[in-house]
């Protein structure tokens, strides 16, 4: 194989393309000496001249020709090269920061697994991405301020201005009443309806939410009356229930979370008793060009939830 090297070949194509050493040798910033030896070496490694010398210059030779030719085509596809890695280099140098709703991890029943995020850490070390359980409100108030890059949560309504995302899934909604309450004894699901004769306890920092719920119940002109408490998804809230009151939880977080006699967990469901489902989504400033980092992160959580 030839022994070539490359700043040979730049060398080749600079005197060429200009017709002189001299010229070439401004071209790339260093000397006609350069120039003139590196073509040299050139040369004495293929063993073939590639210039015919005169009293009025330099020309290719005819094999100088073609072999000029392939120098370009090899140097142009190093530069194609160089700028895929520079662009390769450039969408992994960037940070990636996300907060995580509570109540979408495994021990709470939800979906992601913390052992996930952390091989995603190792696949990207070098970029150091960070995944941080947050609540609801919290979440959307740092990607609004640019301090997170993604969130995992529920969207709000009126966030079509500022936010955008994929839906991941629509979970089901259950409601945590007293078994003690005679309203709800022969029942195995309830409807929104007969949850508006109690008062609802909603999830503190998780405004988004309460606001889905409280939504479905306008669309079905339903009063929901609101307890002054409230309090967090993984919080005793036996007491509660038992003043009968009803608090709302994704049903699988119920089943999980939810200990004790006193408290019955029943799905939700609309008047054709279908179940009510609220949307999780991943989602980011609106706007925002996703690097590749951030796509295979996009991609990763996705099929988590597929």
């Amino acid at each position: 194989m030839l022994d070539l090297e490359m700043r040979h070949l730049e060398y080749l194509v600079a005197a060429a393309t200009a017709g002189s050493y001299a010229q070439a040798a401004k071209q790339l910033f260093v000397s006609p000496q350069a120039v003139s030896k590196g073509v040299q070496v050139l040369e004495g490694r293929i063993g073939i001249a590639l210039f015919d010398r005169g009293p009025h210059g330099i020309a290719l030779t005819a094999f100088g020709e073609t072999f000029c030719k392939e120098a370009r085509a090899i140097l142009k596809a190093l530069e194609r090269l160089q700028d895929m890695t520079e662009r390769q280099l450039l969408e992994y140098n960037s940070s990636l920061s996300v907060g995580i709703h509570s109540l979408c991890f495994q021990e709470h029943g939800g979906t992601i697994a913390w052992d996930d995020l952390l091989n995603f850490h190792e696949s990207y070390k070098a970029i150091a991405p960070s995944f941080v359980e947050m609540r609801g409100d919290s979440i959307i108030a740092s990607i609004a301020s640019g301090t997170l890059d993604f969130g995992i949560g529920v969207l709000p309504s009126d966030g079509s201005d500022f936010l955008e995302g994929t839906l991941l899934k629509r979970f089901p909604l259950a409601a945590l009443v007293s078994s003690k309450s005679s309203c709800f004894a022969q029942q195995n699901t309830v409807t929104i309806e007969e949850l508006a004769h109690s008062q609802l306890v909603q999830l503190s920092e998780d405004q988004e939410f309460n606001n889905f719920f409280i939504e479905k119940s306008q669309d079905e002109q339903l009063p929901v009356n609101i307890s002054p408490l409230q309090m967090r998804a993984d919080s005793d809230i036996d007491v509660v229930i038992n003043r009968e009151l009803y608090a709302v939880r994704p049903y699988q977080h119920a089943l999980r979370m939810t200990k004790g006699d006193n408290i019955r967990i029943l799905p939700i469901v609309d008047r054709s008793k279908n179940p009510i489902k609220m949307p999780l989504s991943l989602f980011w400033k609106k706007g925002k060009e996703l690097s590749l980092l951030e796509k295979s992160f996009v991609e990763m959580i996705s099929n988590s939830y597929r």
